[in-house]
């Protein structure tokens, strides 16, 4: 994945950027005992390396979008990486990940409402070649939606 190793300021860069993306360069080399330029050249580097993204959470309730559903599927061994690519594709899927457990995938689905979610899920997520099982809950409040790297060694 990477051709370097990250480094303790690679790491206070991006932990800086979790807090704020938008901080500035300046401020985050200011915090970090580095230069504007140092921070600009390994945030570049990072991203070019495919290790740090930075973007912006919309809150789904204020754009209309106001249910959420955390499906969990079975998949057959074989069609894992098939149903992974057509899940990923469907515009209302927002997460995928492949997990351990009773389930092989886990798949966030961003709906307008229970019945578009019914029909998202049976019309088009049920139907794909693979998906042995499916398995839902709705998420009726987040309290808490933010990413944050390890701190730890």
């Amino acid at each position: 994945m990477t051709d370097f190793a990250l480094d303790d300021l690679d790491r206070g860069i991006m932990r800086e950027l979790e807090l704020d993306g938008r901080r500035a360069f300046r401020e985050i080399g200011r915090n970090l005992g580095t230069s504007e330029a140092t921070v600009r050249a390994r945030v570049k580097r990072l991203q070019d390396q495919n290790i740090l993204r930075i973007i912006a959470f919309a809150d789904p309730a204020s754009l209309g979008r106001t249910q959420l559903g955390i499906v969990f599927l079975e998949v057959e061994p074989d069609q894992h990486e098939a149903v992974v690519e057509a899940v990923s594709a469907l515009p209302e899927v927002t997460y995928v990940s492949t997990i351990l457990g009773r389930a092989d995938l886990c798949v966030e689905v961003l709906s307008n409402d229970n019945n578009a979610l019914w029909t998202i899920l049976n019309e088009r997520i049920g139907r794909l070649p693979g998906v042995r099982r499916m398995e839902t809950t709705t998420v009726l409040k987040v309290h808490k939606l933010r990413y944050q790297s390890p701190t730890g060694p």
